[in-house]
């Protein structure tokens, strides 16, 4: 009776599991590649040609001996199949190819402010907010679940959508809360009193790991901070990186070359404080250039640290337009 009823509880488990693996393979199987995906390519009986590339922005990826070769806009297997009929003219035989996704970097989040582990998150398809803040590691003691935000791109504009996680936690609500879509923004403020109070660490934005909020005692090596921040991200721009510093009368923006630091040997740290923000540009766009003429201005927007995304947001709208 006991083994009866053990296998009884067996079948109800895989009956429940079953739709969530399917769902996810069926996920898998549909997800187009794009821009900045990383895939894994193996060819049965050929282990020297398996290669790990990202999709360039341009779409395509370089695979020895083919050269290059599109891949955004395909499926993995479409991918897959694509490099398969070009070997052809390499091989004897029929390839047979998989194609993997190790990183859906195109459709993914970055969740930033009061979460244990701020970063962009790439996902086959985006879950739900709470699933979302779950893989960040959760918030933070002191975060402030009640004024969550997320900024979305919606054509040239940029909207900005307050949330109230904590309400609909309590109200048992969840199913209510926004759909995430990939590019958007989560930023999770702290609390007065909090972990992470506004206007204290050093917030990294940009082409890092990791953006996110940082401590820095009385102050700390902008290198340590990249450092905490997981370093420049692929497309990241050592020669562009921007220290935004407000005093009480004044807004400074101080650009960097790093690239030339590690060229001439350079030992001198440069140290950034709280209430500093450090944006990483991205290679080959003049963001801030045009940006800088209504600076000050915008600055004046938010003094608050775990909001400055919205800061950036309002340059980068500022610079489009101008």
């Amino acid at each position: 009776m006991r083994i009866a009823t053990w296998w009884c509880a067996v079948l109800l488990l895989a009956c429940a599991v079953s739709p969530a693996l399917a769902q996810g393979e069926a996920d898998r199987e549909a997800y187009v590649l794009g821009a900045d995906d990383v895939v894994s390519v193996s060819v049965w009986l050929h282990p020297e040609l398996e290669r790990t590339a990202r999709i360039r922005a341009d779409g395509s990826i370089v695979f020895p001996p083919i050269g290059e070769i599109q891949a955004a806009g395909l499926t993995a297997k479409g991918l897959g199949d694509r490099i398969a009929d070009r070997l052809s003219a390499y091989l004897r035989q029929t390839a047979t190819v998989t194609v993997t996704v190790t990183d859906y970097a195109s459709n993914s989040v970055v969740v930033t402010g009061a979460v244990a582990a701020p970063g962009r998150y790439g996902f086959e398809r985006i879950p739900p907010l709470l699933d979302v803040l779950d893989r960040a590691g959760g918030a933070q003691v002191g975060a402030d679940l009640a004024r969550v935000q997320i900024l979305r791109r919606e054509g040239d504009a940029r909207r900005m959508l307050n949330v109230d996680v904590a309400a609909a936690l309590q109200g048992g609500t969840v199913t209510s809360l926004p759909e995430l879509k990939a590019g958007d923004t989560i930023v999770v403020p702290a609390s007065a009193g909090g972990n992470l109070p506004p206007g204290t660490g050093v917030s990294v934005l940009g082409e890092v790991a990791r953006p996110g909020v940082y401590g820095v005692g009385d102050g700390q090596d902008l290198w340590a901070i990249l450092a905490a921040s997981g370093g420049l991200g692929p497309q990241g721009d050592l020669a562009k990186v921007r220290i935004l510093r407000q005093s009480s009368d004044a807004q400074t923006v101080t650009t960097l070359d790093l690239r030339d630091v590690l060229r001439s040997g350079g030992s001198a740290p440069y140290l950034v404080y709280s209430g500093d923000v450090v944006f990483v540009e991205r290679t080959g766009q003049g963001f801030w250039g045009r940006a800088g003429r209504g600076f000050s201005a915008l600055l004046a927007v938010t003094r608050d640290v775990l909001n400055v995304v919205v800061l950036t947001v309002l340059l980068d709208n500022n610079s489009n337009t101008n």
